[in-house]
């Protein structure tokens, strides 16, 4: 069996991983031969996620298309799988990772919880009084598409700051997604798997930290209420439910005084998913594998008490890669460190490290002194709780 895979970035090099595993081919659509994933992979087609004839070429040398990254053309897309090829998740589901402002809509049709909302066209006229009558201030303000790893999200103080992103947005030719600012008291996430036939598997729902829209940490277990952890699975698997998921998703949700809201959708292998490569019974990857190519999916069980994920990003300018500062990350106990062969700059997120424990604390520890051996600069929030 082949697979396809749209994109060539780390997401991709770690499906590769497992499709190996598996005795997949893997055909790689990337944008540079010097992509994460194009550096090990043995098939290549070079062209953009977006070009309609490189997505035909790629689709006509494999048996089933699947994604790295959202950053797609959904059109052409369509117009494959009416053609007869098979697209995983598919273009209709795959909307609602893609646009946030049918998300936002899907949520409110459906009754799902989130943040009052309003979402204003590229070329609709916009009230700022009303805006703020229904939604108060600061808002946060997205673009519909085109938006990930805290791009393209926005903080506006008041009116002023507002109307200016606004407009800037709408002039890029994309939607507005306008939100009220929500208390968070913590950030969640739960990851599911979902066959064409409907069979589900998901993973215990994770704690996560966010800086500046990043990921920076993930957690397990995390410090929230059995019956939120229960919510939120059946959150995650009635939205695969209701958009038709086949393959993975992650759900990105806030805890918040009044109850959860799902903030985003990511319908491919997630950050928040990491933590599964060596704590869990079967990783997000290659569950997502099995799921597109509807083979039986792997228990989601964890493996260890405890598990703790941390991102590697690049240091101040002139610092050394983390590749060069291996071996002493190698030094800490139990650390399993994935690197993702990409050049250091500084802010840029370059691989994780996952530590299984007795305890969440002590695994968290290990997880961030790992990562600080490899050069990622600790965040100020963070280094007080660990030191």
């Amino acid at each position: 069996m082949r697979v396809g895979i749209v994109g060539a970035g780390q997401l991709a090099r770690m499906l590769l991983e497992d499709a190996s595993a598996l005795g997949l081919e893997v055909v790689l659509l990337a944008e540079s031969d010097e992509d994460a994933a194009a550096l090990s992979a043995p098939h290549v087609l070079l062209g953009a996620a977006t070009d309609p004839k490189a997505l035909a070429a790629l689709a006509a040398a494999v048996d089933v298309v699947t994604f790295d990254h959202e950053l797609v053309n959904l059109d052409a897309l369509s117009a494959l799988e009416r053609e007869g090829h098979v697209i995983r998740p598919s273009p209709r589901a795959l909307l609602y990772a893609v646009d946030k402002a049918q998300m936002r809509g899907l949520c409110r049709v459906e009754g799902l919880p989130g943040a009052r909302s309003i979402v204003i066209g590229s070329r609709e006229e916009v009230s700022l009084d009303e805006v703020v009558d229904q939604l108060g201030l600061p808002l946060i303000i997205k673009t519909a598409r085109g938006g990930y790893d805290g791009r393209g999200v926005f903080v506006a103080e008041d009116r002023a700051a507002a109307g200016e992103i606004i407009s800037s947005i709408q002039q890029s030719g994309t939607d507005v997604v306008i939100e009220e600012h929500a208390p968070i008291i913590r950030e969640l996430a739960c990851v599911v798997a979902r066959r064409p036939d409907g069979e589900m598997a998901t993973w215990e729902v994770v704690e996560t930290a966010q800086l500046d829209g990043v990921c920076r940490e993930v957690l397990v277990p995390g410090a929230f209420a059995e019956v939120l952890a229960h919510e939120a699975s059946l959150l995650a698997r009635r939205v695969a439910e209701l958009i038709g998921l086949v393959g993975i998703m992650a759900v990105e949700l806030f805890e918040t005084p009044e109850g959860l809201f799902i903030n985003e959708l990511a319908l491919r292998p997630h950050n928040s998913g990491h933590w599964t490569q060596d704590g869990s019974i079967t990783s997000q990857f290659e569950n997502h594998l099995r799921a597109i190519l509807d083979l039986p999916l792997g228990r989601t069980e964890r493996t260890a008490p405890a598990v703790a994920m941390v991102n590697v990003f690049g240091g101040p300018p002139g610092s050394p890669g983390p590749e060069a500062l291996l071996a002493d990350a190698l030094e800490v106990p139990g650390a399993h460190v994935h690197l993702y062969a990409k050049h250091a700059r500084p802010g840029r997120k370059l691989g994780h490290v996952t530590v299984t424990g007795d305890n969440v604390e002590e695994a968290r520890r290990l997880a961030w002194q790992a990562a600080s051996a490899l050069g990622t600069p600790v965040p100020q929030e963070i280094g007080a709780s660990i030191s």
